[in-house]
């Protein structure tokens, strides 16, 4: 993350937009009037939120069918953390696949700022990252990605698929609470390792630190961003949060406020950090069962 020259006029900006009622849009969102396949399992569309990126405003994202395939069937939205190329393109379609074989179609698509959607480096102020120095930035990079899944969605339940649920990881869990609070009731919301409170993110870790001297001590209310300050549309029984009881990035203490706030989703802590979690079977296994029981009824739910 690089330093900017921030004005207090941005600040403002960003301020004034995550308090905006609208800011992760309304109560219904269309789908993208532009998808298109560019292979059996690829996609892309253009991102309802556009920017002066061209790279960044269009949408990529892979899409997995169990078998017998069909769109109308539960489907799963898996969402990526910050800087985690490397996972989706190998943690996700191990994912997608363990998913599939469970009776559930998967979907996932590039988050704002990441992979394919990084701006060409052409000069001074073209951002390169999700997260950056500039506030207003990160601000309207978490709307786009908002706007993004809800396109996605949109789009699932255009084809007639009516049990959609969502699974995130870090950035992407943050992602996946805001969605369970916007969205018309998800079927499921997975969290794992979440970021619960971005005001905390930017206060307390390293990487967020060009950002800190950005503000320069500025008191900036980005409260309509923490998860803490919003309740879930779905039962209580269908979310899931799983935290890290060593976690360096999204703490325990974090998640199980979440929890309180939340009054009483599934909780499950589990003696890993940030990162390690990703890499044990057993969680992912047992997630996967959590999302099929959530996901399927009896008639079709897939054989073990």
């Amino acid at each position: 993350m690089q330093d900017v020259d921030i004005s207090r006029e941005r600040l403002n900006q960003a301020e004034a937009l995550v308090h905006r009622p609208d800011y992760y849009g309304g109560e219904t969102v269309a789908p993208p009037s532009d998808w298109q396949w560019q292979s059996t399992r690829q996609f892309r569309f253009t991102s309802p939120v556009t920017g002066p990126w061209p790279e960044n405003n269009t949408v990529h994202g892979h899409f997995y069918c169990a078998r017998p395939a069909t769109l109308s069937r539960p489907t799963i939205v898996l969402l990526h953390g910050w800087n985690a190329e490397a996972g989706y393109h190998t943690l996700f379609p191990w994912l997608a696949r363990r998913l599939t074989a469970a009776g559930m179609n998967a979907a996932m698509f590039e988050l704002p700022f990441h992979g394919s959607r990084k701006p060409a480096r052409n000069g001074p102020g073209t951002p390169t990252n999700f997260l950056s120095g500039d506030l207003l930035h990160v601000v309207n990079a978490a709307q786009q990605a908002a706007a993004d899944a809800r396109a996605l969605i949109a789009w699932l339940r255009a084809q007639g698929c009516r049990q959609i649920g969502v699974w995130g990881i870090s950035l992407g869990a943050w992602l996946a609470g805001v969605l369970a609070c916007v969205e018309s009731p998800l079927t499921v919301a997975v969290m794992l390792t979440p970021v619960v409170r971005l005001d905390r993110l930017i206060a307390e870790i390293s990487f967020c630190a060009p950002l800190r001297r950005n503000l320069n001590g500025s008191a900036i209310d980005i409260a309509p961003m923490n998860l803490v300050n919003r309740q879930p549309r779905l039962p209580a029984s269908k979310v899931l949060l799983v935290a890290s009881e060593h976690d360096l990035f999204a703490p325990l203490e974090t998640v199980e406020e979440l929890a309180h706030v939340w009054r009483g989703p599934v909780l499950w802590r589990q003696p890993h950090g940030h990162i390690s979690v990703l890499f044990s079977l057993p969680v992912m296994s047992q997630i996967i069962q959590f999302v099929r029981a959530a996901s399927l009824t009896d008639a079709q739910a897939a054989p073990d």
